[in-house]
């Protein structure tokens, strides 16, 4: 349905992006301490989509998703990934939504093989877009990205003493968000976060072991970035970094863009107890949404984040309109 009044001008553009990846090497790699075990769950819970929607008479939509089983190394990672769009006028105006995860398993090389198999190594990266862009006539549109992953592992001290062993890692994260004309937002949310659980207190220590990184920038009124880290791991359980972008287009002012990237290199030293396990939950989650119009736009689970901040923007949204006499 056409709804916009014939005030507001087009061209009108949302975009949308989010690239992350997580490596992390179990002590050190290779062949594990004696009496640690790690094991991985085999059954990960997943979820990745894409949709998209351009109310428009001659609109033309396609959908597909790709699946490729492997994920011995991070040369050969197991791929998943998915493709939305609707689009009018060859392409040149519509809706689109994608993402890409690789995932890869790496277990360790024993020199006496145990028959448990234990993982030493696991690395996880992805990116998702959504896009919305309309030049000629004006319909909602709107592209929306959703992925989650995770994976479980428990590790387990075999011996009659205490034994400490450590996990290293890489995060990375880039985000960006631009919306440029009247009635657009743009949103991308993501969360990479190891939970670790115990029957016992915990006993990790964390350490950095290169300079956090942190780089924002927002460029308008309504344009939101935010970036977070978690790393009281021993307290809370979580190590993870957390980020979104939003922004809002108005018919004043040009293109409002939210954008930056964080970077962190890090080393958890974990002691566990005679015969204690701990549990650690891998679990990533990134969401991109592109939309032109008003109106509710049903998001996916389990993107909360997500979720908070396209209230946020509708809420601002609906202030721009108020203020313009809309």
């Amino acid at each position: 349905m056409l709804w916009f009044s014939a005030s507001i001008a087009v061209p009108v553009n949302a975009n949308s992006g989010v690239s992350f990846y997580h490596d992390i090497i179990i002590a050190s790699g290779g062949q594990l301490p004696v009496g640690l075990e790690s094991r991985d769950n085999p059954t990960d819970n997943s979820f990745f989509s894409a949709s998209s929607d351009l109310q428009a008479p001659d609109a033309v939509d396609f959908n597909d998703t790709h699946i490729l089983i492997n994920g011995l190394g991070p040369e050969t990672p197991s791929v998943f990934s998915a493709i939305s769009t609707d689009t009018r006028n060859a392409a040149t105006e519509g809706s689109f939504a994608s993402n890409n995860t690789q995932l890869y398993l790496v277990h360790e090389l024993e020199i006496v093989p145990d028959g448990t198999n234990d993982t030493s190594e696991e690395g996880i990266g992805g990116n998702g877009q959504a896009q919305a862009t309309l030049s000629t006539e004006l319909y909602d549109t709107q592209g929306v990205s959703d992925v989650f992953f995770e994976r479980t592992f428990t590790f387990s001290n075999q011996n009659l003493s205490a034994l400490t062993f450590g996990i290293q890692g890489d995060f990375e994260m880039d985000l960006f968000a631009t919306a440029d004309g009247q009635n657009s937002f743009a949103n991308t949310f993501a969360q990479v976060d190891m939970f670790f659980s115990s029957q016992n207190p915990l006993d990790i220590v964390f350490a950095d072991t290169s300079p956090y990184v942190n780089n924002q920038n927002e460029v308008g009124d309504n344009a939101l970035f935010y970036l977070q880290r978690e790393t009281d791991v021993a307290n809370t359980g979580h190590l993870s970094l957390t980020g979104s972008a939003s922004a809002i287009g108005t018919n004043i002012g040009g293109l409002t863009q939210a954008f930056g990237n964080s970077a962190m290199s890090y080393a958890l030293g974990i002691t566990l107890l005679p015969g204690e396990e701990i549990t650690m939950s891998h679990r990533v989650t990134y969401s991109n949404l592109a939309m032109i119009g008003e109106g509710a736009v049903k998001v996916p689970e389990p993107s909360s984040g997500l979720l908070m901040l396209f209230a946020f923007g509708l809420l601002v949204f609906r202030r721009q309109k108020q203020s313009l006499g809309g």
